[in-house]
């Protein structure tokens, strides 16, 4: 996540190292690429950058500046797999080596395709979200050497000010506003043939990967919030659509969230707020918008329920941070 952070610091105009300090992250640290590092700290850290030095876009330029090898040993795999859609089932399969903080999932439905990512659950950054979407498409596009683009890249935030960044990075087009964050293609173009393709060598990558030591098995709370994420803008998120989802009986699915100390309600409940308060400060989408997308079927459901978790409707919530963002820049420009 933070390769070639100084550099980039530097060239929007911070003090890399004291952002670092703020941050509380050791430089030392980034010396080594496959050192691991909390999240929250990380974005904590490029978000700041972000406001500093006023470059809404930054996890772009902080991506722009990777390049395909600095993805780490899995891209010797993605190099050499069959087909577009192999290369991206690869990079979920082997994710846990690339970036711990990005969720990836393909969505297709024989004609349309979405390859969705978000941050792991409990986490929130507008420039994180850049950053992973810059990290993702260099991963595929480099992967075949600039000889696919998907139909478009999708953000579920505003166009930033220094759009044109994005613009001469991603190279198709850009939907902001969107339902989701991720690219879309049609399915046919995800079955593309990689030129590079080597049946030997991405098997023997395999064998090498499968050599490195593997995190612990995903919760089930873990698959329950990506479900509910996957589900929430279509449907009215119920833990009988979720159970569905995973191919597990309802009863089975509550009885394995209360022994991770869970409950379903709970679980919807944070991931709404998540998604609300990230629509609320970095979209312009319509309230009537925003409680379809938390999976809400009328606005004034939607109002009681946010005005209950936050305190205040949410037009009036919208407006004090955006007064708080607007009084922050002030603040930086006189200083």
């Amino acid at each position: 996540m933070l390769t070639n952070y100084p550099e980039v610091a530097r060239f929007v105009g911070l003090d890399p190292f004291e952002m670092l300090r703020q941050a509380r992250i050791n430089p030392g640290s980034l010396q080594d690429p496959e050192n691991w590092l909390p999240g929250e700290r990380i974005l904590s850290l490029i978000d700041e950058s972000a406001r500093l030095s006023q470059r809404d876009d930054f996890g772009v330029l902080l991506g722009k500046c990777r390049t395909f090898t600095s993805i780490g040993v899995v891209t010797l795999l993605l190099k050499h797999e069959a087909t577009v859609r192999d290369i991206i089932a690869a990079s979920i399969e082997y994710r846990y080596l690339i970036n711990e903080l990005l969720h990836t999932a393909i969505l297709d439905d024989g004609s349309n395709a979405i390859i969705e990512w978000n941050l792991v659950p409990g986490l929130q950054s507008s420039q994180g979200v850049n950053l992973v979407a810059a990290i993702a498409y260099k991963a595929i596009s480099e992967a075949l050497e600039m000889t696919w683009e998907p139909d478009c890249i999708h953000f579920r935030h505003s166009a930033p000010v220094h759009v044109a960044t994005l613009k001469s990075f991603f190279q198709c087009p850009l939907e902001f506003d969107s339902s989701f964050d991720g690219m879309s293609c049609s399915s046919k173009t995800l079955d593309t043939r990689n030129p590079f393709a080597d049946e030997i060598l991405s098997g023997y990558a395999r064998r090498l990967l499968n050599l490195l030591p593997r995190p612990r098995s995903e919760s089930v709370v873990d698959k329950v919030r990506s479900v509910i994420m996957m589900i929430i803008q279509d449907t009215s998120p119920t833990i009988e659509k979720v159970a569905e989802c995973l191919g597990v009986p309802v009863r089975t699915l509550q009885r394995r969230l209360i022994r991770e100390g869970n409950a379903f309600s709970e679980i919807l409940n944070g991931i709404r707020r998540e998604l609300a308060a990230r629509y609320l400060a970095n979209s312009s989408h319509s309230l009537v918008t925003i409680a379809h997308l938390t999976g809400y079927s009328s606005l004034s459901s939607f109002s009681r329920w946010f005005a209950t978790e936050f305190g205040m409707p949410p037009m009036a919530w919208r407006k004090q941070r955006r007064d708080e963002q607007g009084r922050a820049v002030l603040h930086e420009v006189a200083a």
